[in-house]
């Protein structure tokens, strides 16, 4: 069991039960990300579309699921990548990326909204690389990779 600032963090693949905690999450991290986004924009449902027909991992402390990702095995990317705000900065997003990674034995890409410096940030300190060129003239994300 992987431990990060001194949490004991437990990952396991999701299970249906974990859908409304993961929703919660999906909708109060956007949230939080995307300010630039009128707040209504973002609901409930949209986690159940976004992560439909993917691999989805859950990272638990003490029981409570505190983020997740979600991964498109066949396209070799990851899609979603959230931890509840309350849950942020402690090492739990890293280690969710590792999971990630290990599913995925190999490259991987992934895309991140351009205004979200953080998480552009957080992407790059973890050792993903921007693809140049990547975007075809869509200016609103960047493309990144990583091999394992």
């Amino acid at each position: 069991m992987p431990f990060a600032n001194g949490l004991r963090i437990e990952m396991r693949r999701a299970t249906p039960a974990d859908g409304a905690r993961c929703a919660r999450i999906f909708l109060e991290a956007r949230r939080k990300a995307f300010p630039w986004q009128p707040a209504d924009r973002f609901g409930l449902d949209d986690y159940y579309d976004c992560v439909e027909d993917e691999l989805v991992i859950v990272a638990e402390v003490d029981g409570q699921v505190v983020g997740f990702v979600s991964i498109d095995l066949p396209e070799r990317f990851i899609h979603t990548l959230f931890i509840d705000p309350l849950w942020q900065q402690r090492g739990i997003g890293t280690l969710l990326l590792r999971e990630a990674l290990a599913e995925l034995r190999g490259t991987a890409q992934l895309t991140c909204a351009a205004r979200n410096a953080a998480a552009r940030a957080f992407y790059e300190h973890n050792g993903w690389v921007p693809v140049p060129g990547a975007n075809d003239g869509r200016e609103a994300h960047v493309l990144y990779r990583k091999a394992d």
